[in-house]
């Protein structure tokens, strides 16, 4: 409890940060000054600018709607970066129960919505997730840029929970393969925290659910956890770890 606290300290700091550095630059960055590039859709209204601060909450959600048409014409690979980069994603990391959050960003954000409806989302998932080199934040010399670059991979992960139910078999194989991974890589590197070790697990449990993986299980509450995203017990994500491993 103490290292996922720590880790939602750590992040809001970042956001605080970089909210600040938007404001003195009064354009948005979504997380650098040319570390990755961006090609999601380009916001009209965004965290720092005066009319982002002339706004209310309910204001600021309905300004970063997409319109119709940008919906209708915008590639899935695009629309998969603009909702990785949609301004309240931070709202995940809000209540303990991160799932729940996580769903109600995405209602309230019509790319989201969109996204999830396109037949080639989980693909693109995939291959944007296993694009981004884990190392390479080794090589990022600030370190809010640092900490942006693994808030990126937590976005992703959290995507992958929902994705993983979307998926075909050779999909949840490829995602969970991934997933795992990543998790054991970026164990070796601090600016990661806990790596979304629940979030992670949730999305490798729901593509390992779908064979006869967890034939051997003796407790009562992973299919609880698995279809919740509420986990009960740490055994849980152990044993799915421990099976995401074997495969």
């Amino acid at each position: 409890m103490n290292s996922s606290r720590h880790n939602k300290s750590v992040i809001f700091i970042l956001l605080l940060l970089a909210v600040v550095g938007i404001a003195e630059a009064q354009t948005f960055q979504p997380y650098k000054s040319g570390v990755i590039p961006c090609h999601g859709y380009s916001f009209p209204v965004v965290p720092g600018t005066d009319e982002w601060k002339s706004i209310s909450h309910t204001q600021r959600v309905a300004s970063l709607q997409l319109p119709t048409d940008t919906l209708q014409s915008i590639s899935t690979a695009r629309l998969l970066e603009t909702c990785l980069y949609y301004p309240f994603n931070i709202d995940i990391f809000a209540l303990d129960d991160q799932i729940y959050s996580f769903n109600r960003v995405k209602e309230q954000f019509n790319g989201y919505s969109e996204l999830y409806q396109r037949t080639d989302f989980v693909q693109e998932l995939i291959d944007l997730y296993a694009s981004r080199n884990v190392e390479f934040v080794n090589q990022i010399g600030i370190d809010l840029e640092q900490g942006h670059y693994a808030f990126d991979y937590h976005i992703l992960e959290f995507m992958f929970t929902d994705a993983a139910l979307l998926a075909s078999d050779t999909q949840a194989a490829q995602i969970a393969a991934t997933l795992y991974e990543k998790k054991e890589l970026k164990t070796q590197y601090s600016v990661y925290g806990s790596t979304n070790r629940m979030v992670i697990a949730l999305a490798i449990g729901r593509c390992l659910q779908r064979t006869n993986a967890f034939s051997d299980y003796q407790g009562t509450t992973l299919s609880a956890f698995l279809q919740s995203g509420k986990p009960t017990n740490a055994s849980d994500l152990d044993y799915i770890y421990s099976k995401a491993r074997n495969q």
